[in-house]
């Protein structure tokens, strides 16, 4: 009989000290990835800012996925753009850009499963010279819930990894773009 009231006792306490810890977890996350860009900052905002073009450079497409299916509402481009995508092995979620400038990039609203996960993000353009910084950073709440909070400790392991690939992607495309061609002086 000791064994049984050992284990019953086990069963009661743990899930009271998981929530208990919890409590001391954060209530939000944020993922952050950079790169640095040998190329035009207008050649990488017209990659961010137009969400078809994210099928070139994102970790998240039809290879990875085979059964997603993606939509796109909105504008091309810009504020107001969105797309929606929904795959047995890639869940469901939209994106839309909510703000939009060439010289700092894009901020955008995430939503997963029908609206249940949300998160916000931005990519960031910094411009140098002759490059441009991309960094990319996805945030949210996790609430009071005490699975959300222990899921929050693994969102950089399972997001940092596939935005980093994004952003190489990214790199690729901005230095493989040529250089912009010198203006000619009128002669007088």
């Amino acid at each position: 009989m000791k064994p049984i009231k050992k284990v019953l006792l086990v069963v009661l306490i743990l899930p009271i000290l998981l929530v208990v810890v919890s409590l001391f977890l954060p209530s939000r996350y944020r993922v952050e990835r950079r790169v640095l860009c040998k190329g035009r900052p207008e050649v990488v905002f017209a990659q961010i800012n137009t969400l078809k073009n994210w099928a070139d450079w994102s970790a998240w497409t039809v290879k990875r996925f085979p059964d997603m299916v993606t939509t796109y509402a909105g504008p091309d481009s810009g504020p107001g753009a969105s797309m929606t995508w929904d795959g047995k092995s890639s869940g469901n979620g939209t994106l839309k850009i909510a703000s939009s400038d060439p010289a700092a990039g894009i901020t955008y609203d995430l939503a997963f499963e029908q609206g249940r996960y949300l998160s916000k993000g931005r990519i960031q353009l910094e411009a140098a010279a002759e490059s441009v910084t991309v960094v990319w950073v996805n945030e949210g709440e996790l609430g009071g819930n005490p699975v959300s909070r222990f899921f929050g400790l693994l969102m950089d392991k399972m997001m940092g990894p596939d935005m980093a690939a994004g952003l190489a992607n990214l790199q690729k495309l901005a230095e493989a773009k040529p250089p912009a061609e010198p203006q000619a002086t009128p002669s007088r």
